[in-house]
């Protein structure tokens, strides 16, 4: 049997609207896209932040979005609040330290916050990669959201995109 062919290439070859070339209902799989409400609870980096990303990639947003884009944003601010404080303090710490026989020795030991700062990067590339905000994701997560060259009179191709 040959594979489905997309949505909007059944519509196409459509009677009318909703229906398939046969007359058999079609479910509309599209979902509607605008940006999710703004939380009053993040903190102000994290705030910062919401701004930012929802100027660039609001318009596919959705609303299910909403806590995921909560949790980017307040990574971020847990980043930058880590990354001023190691600025300040140091990445290592002097340590004292007894052995067995009673000699005291001073040694220098990465913090416990530098392990949370490294944490904190992995999780927000992780993040960015999902909502497309790296170079390398760019591509795959906007292919289809914008109007393309062929587009006829400003309305996207919809099976631009598609392999």
């Amino acid at each position: 049997m040959p594979a489905k062919k997309p949505y909007e290439l059944r519509l196409l070859t459509a009677r009318h609207e909703g229906v398939d070339s046969a007359g058999r209902a079609m479910p509309n799989p599209r979902v509607e896209r605008h940006e999710p409400d703004k939380p009053a609870d993040l903190t102000a980096e994290a705030s910062l932040e919401w701004d930012r990303i929802i100027e660039s990639i609001g318009h596919w947003l959705k609303i299910g979005d909403r806590a995921a884009l909560v949790n980017l944003c307040e990574t971020w601010s847990e980043l930058v609040r880590l990354r001023k404080y190691l600025r300040k303090n140091g990445f290592k710490q002097r340590v004292t330290v007894r052995d067995a026989a009673g000699a005291v020795t001073a040694l220098y030991r990465e913090r416990p916050e530098v392990k949370l700062y490294r944490g904190f990067l992995v999780e927000h590339r992780l993040m960015t990669s999902t909502f497309g905000l790296n170079p390398v994701s760019e591509g795959a997560a906007s292919r289809g959201s914008a109007p393309t060259e062929d587009a006829l009179d400003g309305v996207p191709n919809p099976f631009a995109g598609q392999s």
